[in-house]
Order: structure tokens, then C-alpha cells, then sequence
């Protein structure tokens, strides 16, 4: 997510955090209410037992490494790739896990994983809305995202797909869109996102030729495909903020709570990063939004400090998933998890 503004050298660090309440920072004295819709959901959630991830590694590199990783995500070979918006630099780790290699740096881009096609990994700077390719730890070219733009604010995301590129920008006061792009950029198909901007904050995910549009402030997500935009909503999604929500959306209260910083898909599954103060929880949900898995860390506790900021991941041959999420508190780090379906 970006609030698009060049009047501060930290405009993107603030708003990594999407704005919104995070449960350990709102009120505890707050109504309980939530939407009849909610409600069915918890009620849903409540019937599913809690599975607990192993534990692979926690990656601390130090600060002089890792300072914001923002985005992560594993290519085809299997190997996790991370964006640090802090330093600008685009980071792999290639031994084992232990320690990220750097392969590039892109100055001044606050750069965003935008995917990859071929040899290629794609880093999208919203300060430019443009993507960078990168090839063999080398810039091979920038590529500037062809579509109206707002003046001021906003929020801006880009990923790579087979044909070319996705973006999705969305602002105050301004007709936000999504878009199918060529190779170089340029619009092919546009579709309209009615309704507020807070609405469409999060990242994108592809899944062949479907698009998935990720939603940080609400539990669904937007399917597009063959021209056509819908929502899923997910069901068995619970939080602690739904009342909270409930509030915002009847204009009792300034800011939405963040309920999913992130999502992923693989095998048959939607792995949403259900916000929680001080551990991770994976809601695990089939491709039409049922939830199918509760999942949490081993021994989760209360920490009014944790920020976890994206999810990456992958089958294994064993059917078997490896996770990895990245973290920017109390400490910049990634944890890997593995977790098999019972």
C-alpha cells in the first residue's frame, strides 16, 4: 500500500501501515457489535479446532541488513525473494536461509515485489509508478505503468503476469481502476473499482489468468477475470476489530482497524495474514472463500509491538506448504514456518 506524496522522505514508511487501528493500538472500550454477516462468520470460525506451524528459522540478520522488509515472495525455483523499503534494495536469500544476498539497489523507489516472468524479477517503486526488471542481479530496464495517476495521496500496487503487468490505484476524490498492461506498460483492459478507496488497500495476487485483489480493511477479496470483477467474501473470517469496522463503516470512528496486512495462494488454498497483537495467524480458506484451516504460531503471546507485513507460500512435492512472513516488530526479521493439511 502507498500514500503517493513526495513532502516527506518517510511519506511511504508512514503509511505502511495502511492507516488503520491495529488491534493492539484501538481502544478496548469499544462497542461489540458487528454486521449480521460477521457474525455468521465467527460463529463459523468457532467450529474449526487450531493448528499449530513448525517452526523452520527466524531470520535476523541485524539492522544493518534488514531494516523494513516490506514484500517477499518465493519464485519458481523456490527461492524467497524480499524487498527492503528502508535501504531500497531488492534482496535474495541464497544460502541456505541463513542470510539475504543483495541484488540490487533501486535508490529512492521504496520498492514493492512485484512478481516474476522468465529470469526476471520485477520490483515496482511507487515513487515513479514504474517497475524495474531485473535480471541476474542487474536493472535490465525501467518500465513506467501506463493510467491516470491522482494528483496527490492514494494508494498504488503493481504485479507481473505472463502477458505483462497488473496495477490497481485507488484515491480519495478519484475514479480508481485496475488494469491489464503489456510488457511495456501500456493499458490493455481497465475495469472500474466503485465504492471507497480504503476499500481496495491491499496487494495483488495472480492465479493464471485471475486476478486476485487483496482487501486490508475488509475480509474478502476481488476476483477479476474474462473481464469481470467480483467479490469473495470469506467466510469464517473472525477478528477482534469487527466491531470496530462496524464503526468506522457507520462513521462512528476516523480510522478503519487493519484486519490482513497480506494473503498468498498456493496449492488449493488462500492463505490470509489475520492481524493479531503479538503472533501469526493463517487463516486458510479454498478458492471460493470457505475457510477451510485455523493456524497459528506455536505458543502465540501478546505483544503490542508485532507488525507482521506480508506472506509468501509455496507447496512442496509432500503436499506440504513452506511459509514465510516478513516483520518489521519489535525487530526486522522473517520467520519460516511449514504446516501440512491434516
Amino acid at each position: 500500500m502507498v500514500f503517493h506524496s513526495r513532502s516527506s522522505p518517510y511519506w511511504l514508511l508512514a503509511s505502511l501501515f495502511l492507516t488503520g487501528c491495529l488491534p493492539s493500538s484501538c481502544s478496548r472500550n469499544e462497542p461489540r457489535s458487528i454486521t449480521p454477516a460477521d457474525s455468521l462468520s465467527r460463529e463459523f470460525a468457532q467450529t474449526f479446532p487450531v493448528d499449530t506451524l513448525t517452526v523452520l528459522e527466524a531470520i535476523n540478520p541485524g539492522m544493518d541488513e534488514l531494516q523494513y522488509p516490506r514484500t517477499l515472495a518465493y519464485d519458481a525455483n523456490g527461492l524467497l525473494w524480499v524487498t527492503d523499503t528502508a535501504r531500497h534494495i531488492l534482496l535474495a536469500f541464497e544460502s541456505g536461509f541463513v542470510e539475504p544476498v543483495e541484488r540490487d539497489t533501486i535508490p529512492d523507489s521504496f520498492p514493492y515485489l512485484a512478481g516474476f516472468r522468465g529470469k526476471s524479477v520485477f520490483a515496482f517503486s511507487p515513487a515513479t509508478h514504474s517497475v524495474y526488471e531485473i535480471t541476474e542481479g542487474n536493472i535490465e530496464r525501467e518500465i513506467f505503468i501506463g493510467g491516470p495517476v491522482p494528483e496527490r495521496g492514494g494508494l498504488r500496487y503493481v504485479t507481473a503476469t505472463e502477458t505483462g503487468f497488473v496495477s490497481k490505484v485507488v484515491a480519495p476524490e478519484f475514479e480508481g481502476y485496475l488494469a491489464l498492461h503489456d510488457v511495456d506498460g501500456e493499458i490493455v483492459e481497465q475495469v472500474a473499482l466503485p465504492g471507497p478507496d480504503w476499500r481496495y488497500a491491499g496487494l495483488l495476487r495472480t492465479r493464471g489468468e485471475v486476478v486476485y485483489s487483496l482487501s486490508g480493511f475488509r475480509p474478502m477479496v476481488d476476483r477479476y477475470a474474462n473481464g469481470s470483477l467480483d467479490s469473495l467474501a470469506l467466510n469464517g473470517f473472525d477478528s477482534p476489530m469487527l466491531a470496530r469496522s462496524l464503526q468506522f463503516m457507520n462513521g462512528d470512528t476516523h480510522a478503519p482497524p487493519l484486519l490482513s496486512s497480506s494473503a498468498d495462494l498456493a496449492g488449493d488454498y488462500i492463505f490470509v495474514l489475520n492481524m493479531r497483537p503479538g503472533w501469526a495467524q493463517l487463516d486458510v480458506y479454498d478458492l471460493e472463500g470457505q475457510l477451510q484451516h485455523l493456524v497459528t504460531q506455536p505458543a502465540p503471546s501478546f505483544n503490542q509491538e508485532y507488525y507482521p507485513t506480508d506472506i509468501a507460500v509455496r507447496q512442496l512435492s509432500d503436499g506440504s506448504y513452506e511459509i514465510a512472513i516478513s516483520i518489521v516488530k519489535p525487530e526486522p526479521r522473517i520467520e519460516r514456518y511449514s504446516w501440512s493439511p491434516r
